[in-house]
């Protein structure tokens, strides 16, 4: 059979692109048990997931307490990489970050004793199987880690952001006091919310601050950097462009090259967006919603949504009925994987109703480079499948 010219087949891509997301898989359901799973995520191409559980995933955690555990997609391989004894009030471990290369994980480590709860940073190597603390236990804390896993990013309380090196195990750099921190993949630019609840952009290398958004009439929150270091997404009850009089929680998209801001929902009534996530070049960005953007939401439950700027177009991925909520919704760096928490319960995976992890595939971007198909054969055969892909309700 003679080849299809490039031109014709670049013609089907929008069908082929439409196809495929009216006929998407059902997600891969990762945790399991009567244990809440909560805090994904996602090495850069999405072959490997962190997050926390209380259930007893691989047999070690009979006490029940929130450990850190790694998925590995390619051979279906569960590992829990933290275990703190002694009970469900003793501690335990939560809020993994993992490297985009799926190397290292930074969490935090704590200890309860006296009605208090007392925090300290811990990042672990995945080769060598090697465990390092950070910081002493003390305030809360939170962190975030660069692509090849040798910086992080590691914010105490309100004494302040610092960089840790994993090279030289020392702390140098920032010290500001922050919430939320999201960091570039080469970890020279970081994207936070302050105490005051602007959004902020700090070049670490020019030591230069850029207010995104700023303090003022309601709340910024949830800022995440794309690893390009180009785009921030966040979700705010500002009005800074003059489309969000009502105050809901909107979501927002900055560019950093032209300092534009966007606003890419616009809800109405009760609906709000939250927690959003935005793959590596800022052209896809994953959130949950209560809003009907698709018209595939009108009882107004809490579904993971994508937003892609280049189609300038919603995508719902959830669709659950009353009483059942979706969100935390994490996008790989490639843009072509997303996790997220859920109570749903599909093919009886999760009958106790439990907040269970989540995987999902999505479709390349129409636009974007694909392999080019090699006879019209190839493009039938992919139509063929499709129907076969369509998710379970």
């Amino acid at each position: 059979m003679t080849p299809l010219p490039t031109a014709r087949l670049l013609q089907l891509v929008p069908l082929l692109a439409a196809l495929a997301t009216a006929a998407h898989a059902a997600p891969l359901q990762v945790s399991s048990g009567g244990r809440n799973s909560l805090g994904p995520s996602l090495s850069a191409d999405g072959s490997r997931l962190a997050f926390y559980s209380a259930s007893d995933l691989t047999g070690g955690n009979a006490d029940n307490n929130f450990e850190v555990f790694l998925y590995d997609r390619g051979p279906a391989q569960m590992r829990q990489i933290s275990n703190l004894p002694g009970g469900q009030f003793a501690g335990g471990n939560q809020t993994p970050s993992l490297s985009g290369d799926g190397g290292r994980l930074v969490f935090q480590h704590f200890e309860s004793s006296g009605g208090y709860s007392y925090y300290q940073t811990q990042s672990y190597d995945l080769a060598s199987n090697t465990l390092t603390t950070l910081t002493p236990l003390g305030y809360f804390e939170s962190s975030a880690i660069s692509r090849d896993g040798r910086v992080i990013a590691v914010s105490t309380g309100n004494l302040g952001v610092r960089l840790y090196d994993t090279s030289t195990q020392t702390f140098s750099g920032v010290v500001m006091p922050a919430v939320d921190v999201s960091m570039s993949g080469d970890g020279s630019r970081l994207a936070y919310a302050s105490f005051s609840q602007s959004v902020r952009l700090l070049d670490v290398t020019s030591d230069t601050t850029t207010i995104v958004s700023p303090a003022g009439g309601g709340y910024n929150q949830n800022p995440v950097l794309s690893a390009d270091g180009n785009s921030i997404a966040f979700v705010s009850s500002f009005d800074p462009l003059g489309q969000n009089g009502d105050g809901n929680a909107e979501l927002f998209r900055y560019d950093v090259p032209t300092q534009t801001l966007i606003q890419v929902t616009h809800t109405g009534g009760a609906s709000a967006s939250l927690s959003a996530s935005i793959s590596g070049d800022g052209s896809r960005i994953a959130f949950s919603s209560s809003a009907d953007l698709t018209g595939g939401n009108a009882d107004g439950n809490y579904e993971v949504f994508v937003y892609d700027l280049l189609a300038g177009s919603f995508q719902q991925l959830t669709d659950t009925l009353g009483g059942v909520f979706s969100g935390d919704a994490q996008l790989s760096e490639d843009g072509l994987t997303l996790a997220y928490v859920s109570n749903m319960n599909i093919n009886g995976g999760n009958p106790y109703g439990g907040i269970q992890v989540f995987m999902d595939t999505l479709a390349p971007q129409v636009g974007r480079a694909l392999p080019e198909p090699a006879t019209l054969a190839l493009v039938l055969g992919t139509l063929a499948l499709l129907p076969a892909l369509r998710r379970a309700r």
